[in-house]
């Protein structure tokens, strides 16, 4: 299975394929080796190369979004064919990884960002998402207050990427 990886600003392909009970996925030129046991619908654990982690999946649509460690990684499904060239765009905005309440705002309109600052906060499941910032930028609206109700694949925050110098 071919995915794309959105992770600090950038995009890269992830080839998924079993091996034996099972995973091997190449990110790049780095191979990791992952078993996968799920402890109830959205909830797992993670064995990456002999290390433990639990995880949140939450899925839109062709899009998932795994959490780990107040992470949120976001992955989409690529069409059978695409070029690796088709990897390079950003989406300007960040969407809902999960359904849920928003509790905080850590950012406004206008304002620059460093990658990682936490933007907003989302409780669901009696848990805190931080929606962080995937890269340096500006933030150009953010679409929610404290309170508001956000759905699975919600646009949340419009953004643009600061040029690197």
């Amino acid at each position: 299975m071919k995915l794309q990886y959105e992770y600090s600003g950038k995009l890269y392909p992830v080839n998924i394929s079993r091996d034996g009970d099972g995973f091997k996925i190449i990110i790049g030129d780095e191979e990791f080796q992952v078993g996968y046991k799920e402890a109830k619908a959205g909830f797992c654990t993670l064995n990456i190369n002999g290390r433990q982690v639990k995880c949140n999946i939450a899925t839109d649509g062709s899009q998932r979004h795994i959490f780990i460690g107040g992470n949120v990684y976001r992955f989409n499904k690529v069409e059978a064919g695409a070029a690796e060239g088709e990897f390079s765009e950003l989406p300007a905005n960040i969407t809902s990884p999960i359904s849920g309440k928003v509790i905080a705002v850590g950012a406004e309109s206008g304002s620059d960002v460093d990658e990682g600052h936490v933007i907003l906060t989302i409780e669901a499941m009696k848990m805190e998402y931080q929606i962080k910032a995937p890269y340096s930028g500006k933030i150009e609206a953010i679409h929610f207050k404290p309170g508001d109700q956000v759905e699975i694949g919600a646009v949340l925050v419009d953004m643009e990427k600061m040029e690197d110098d």
